[in-house]
């Protein structure tokens, strides 16, 4: 885990440049002291990239959204209903 909480870390640090650096320390720690040797999975949070995108698109045809999502029609109408 060390590698990659430290990729992790950079990642974030390159995203929230207005944090300072003791913040950074507090948090690997706090990570290291409560998951250190685990590997840790870290979904992709389809969906709420899905829902995200049709919170911004005016589409309503469950096929079309579909086709802009890359999933299946049902899936669509599953989305539909959450937003």
């Amino acid at each position: 885990m060390a590698d990659d909480l430290r990729e992790i870390l950079d990642v974030a640090r390159l995203n929230l440049p207005d944090v300072p650096p003791e913040m950074w320390a507090r948090l690997e720690r706090a990570i290291r002291q409560n998951f250190g040797a685990q590997r840790v999975y870290i979904a992709s949070q389809k969906k709420g990239r899905h829902l995200a995108v049709l919170e911004s698109s005016p589409e309503n045809d469950a096929a079309k959204i579909a086709a802009m999502l890359g999933v299946t029609v049902q899936h669509a109408r599953r989305l539909k209903k959450l937003r």
